[in-house]
């Protein structure tokens, strides 16, 4: 995009070149879901909705920020090759929300998780998604912005492999994450501020994810070390009848 095109990473013009390669992605995906899980295994099971509390305080970020950009999207009129922008903005985010929940989420946590070492699994996933954003140098995205941007996709990486474990299905993981990335690009299209308004309230969540983050790692860990307690009781006592 950025050599042959003079696009940078971010611009929404973005979209029209990277739906491609979200398909190629997701077809990667299907092939190794296919070839070495199931659909089931990598997430797409039963919802706990009990758990679905812990997405409450990253959901009232995520509406805040959808009202600061409906609020400028209605008071913008709109030519039709932005109407057309839009609607690849939509189709394109939800092909990342799919495609980058599945292969780090899905894919690589659950094949992490058989090493038995829970908290490894989750900080691969979180590592590799964000290691995954370093390409975005490429891009365009200046090397002193690399930084911060790994590291806001590393807590983002954390605290969505532990929401993963609690809610047991991925749907809420590829909806949020749709949604996240729509409306940062979507607002960009906007010629009224509203862009960075919409950007800067997203810092809000980082916190947040902090927060969640400390308090899921602990929890899945006391679970995870309960279960483990548990089996071994199990087996010794199968071994003593």
């Amino acid at each position: 995009m950025k050599n042959f095109k003079g696009i940078t990473y971010g611009e929404p013009e973005m979209m029209n070149i990277f739906w491609f390669v979200m398909i190629l992605v997701n077809a990667i995906n299907v092939f190794f879901v296919n070839r070495f899980f199931s659909w089931q295994e990598v997430g797409f099971r039963k919802l706990k909705t009990k758990q679905l509390l812990w997405f409450v305080p990253l959901f009232a970020v995520l509406i805040a920020m959808w009202v600061l950009f409906w609020k400028g999207f209605a008071s913008v009129p709109f030519n039709a090759a932005q109407w057309r922008l839009f609607a690849v903005a939509g189709f394109t985010t939800f092909l990342v929300g799919v495609g980058e929940e599945v292969m780090y989420r899905g894919i690589v946590l659950h094949a992490f998780l058989t090493t038995q070492r829970v908290w490894w699994a989750m900080l691969v996933s979180a590592i590799g998604f964000s290691l995954l954003h370093s390409v975005n140098v490429f891009g365009g995205v200046a090397l002193t912005n690399s930084p911060v941007q790994l590291i806001a996709t590393f807590l983002f990486g954390c605290v969505f492999a532990a929401l993963m474990l609690k809610l047991n299905n991925i749907w809420p993981l590829i909806i949020f994450h749709w949604l996240w990335d729509f409306v940062l690009f979507a607002s960009g299209i906007l010629s009224n501020g509203v862009g960075e308004t919409v950007s800067v309230s997203s810092v809000i969540i980082i916190p947040i994810e902090i927060i969640v983050s400390i308090l899921l790692w602990l929890q899945i860990k006391k679970e995870h070390n309960l279960i483990q307690e548990q089996g071994s009781i199990s087996t010794m006592q199968k071994v003593r009848d």
